[in-house]
């Protein structure tokens, strides 16, 4: 298995627990609004580390489209010196 997989499958792994972890978090917080099982400060905490994760998935996401932004942008660089290449032998 290559390491390109592997890293989508821990990426999908994370997304999966982030999205129980805010399911559970909403979960809690409607309790807190009809009577409350956690804290103010809990419900804080748990709402900044949930926007913590949500914001380094982002990041990972983000520099993933930027790198194959460059690398198509190569490409189409040496695609295009190519063609033009072509185009002076005529």
């Amino acid at each position: 298995m290559s390491n390109k997989k592997i890293l989508d499958i821990i990426e999908t792994i994370i997304i999966i627990i982030l999205i129980i972890f805010g399911l559970f978090i909403f979960y809690q917080i409607i309790l807190k609004i009809f009577g409350g099982s956690w804290s103010n400060e809990n419900l804080i905490i748990a709402l900044l580390m949930l926007n913590m994760g949500v914001t380094i998935t982002l990041a990972v996401n983000q520099v993933k489209l930027h790198s194959d932004h460059n690398h198509l942008t190569g490409q189409f660089k040496s695609l295009a010196n190519d063609f033009k290449s072509h185009l002076q032998y005529k």
